[in-house]
């Protein structure tokens, strides 16, 4: 039997929401470039006390692996109230998108993570129960183009738990900063220097885990 359409990937501390089908070479670079920016990012700034400027590094090495700022990404950050769940946070922030798809995808993606027990708990771990952790829509526009929305958000919260993207949060004084960057891949420039992108990955890869629908389509 074929295995479901994916519905997301997560690794380390990054949780990707696809919209509509991806094609696994995509999924791959998604992967790779996320994990060589995530190192980069790490060795400069410190990702949990230090989280705008390990954000903003981030980015700045996506840009060197195909990946091109759209959009008037600013960095602005903004706080937004908990009243629920983190999930509940997301999929509302979804429903409140232009792309009317982003929701259910988001619904998917989060229904997907509940059911994987490895994938939630590293991404407890990497994220430290939400301290510092990456919320990422990717999806193709009607050109076929790959476009990808990072949201870099910080849980702050009186007490921290695993699984903290399902956990309520009603009793708690809770709330969420966000700062955001939108990307569109150069697919030319991914394949110029995607045997070097691999060649650097090479053994190293961090830990990934495929999500998949788990309700029909």
């Amino acid at each position: 039997m074929d295995n479901p359409p994916l519905s997301g990937l997560v690794t380390g501390l990054n949780m990707f929401s696809y919209i509509g089908e991806f094609l696994p070479q995509e999924h791959d670079d998604i992967a790779i470039s996320n994990h060589l920016a995530t190192l980069s990012a790490d060795i400069e700034h410190d990702r949990y006390s230090d989280q705008k400027n390990w954000f903003e590094y981030y980015i700045y090495t996506m840009r060197y692996m195909g990946w091109s700022l759209y959009q008037d990404s600013t960095f602005t950050s903004t706080r937004h109230v908990v009243a629920n769940s983190v999930a509940d946070f997301l999929v509302e922030s979804a429903d409140a998108m232009k792309d009317f798809r982003q929701a259910n995808a988001m619904i998917d993606t989060l229904d997907a993570m509940k059911s994987n027990n490895p994938a939630m708990l590293s991404f407890d771990s990497e994220s430290r129960q939400g301290e510092s952790f990456q919320i990422v829509p990717a999806r193709y526009d009607s050109d076929g183009n790959l476009h990808i929305a990072f949201y870099k958000l910080e849980l702050r919260v009186s007490k921290r738990k695993s699984s903290f993207l399902f956990w309520s949060l009603e009793e708690h004084s809770a709330t969420i900063i966000q700062h955001k960057a939108y990307m569109r891949l150069d697919r030319n420039e991914m394949d110029r220097v995607r045997a070097y992108l691999k060649q650097k990955s090479s053994g190293k890869l961090m830990k990934r885990f495929d999500l998949r629908k788990n309700r029909p389509i």
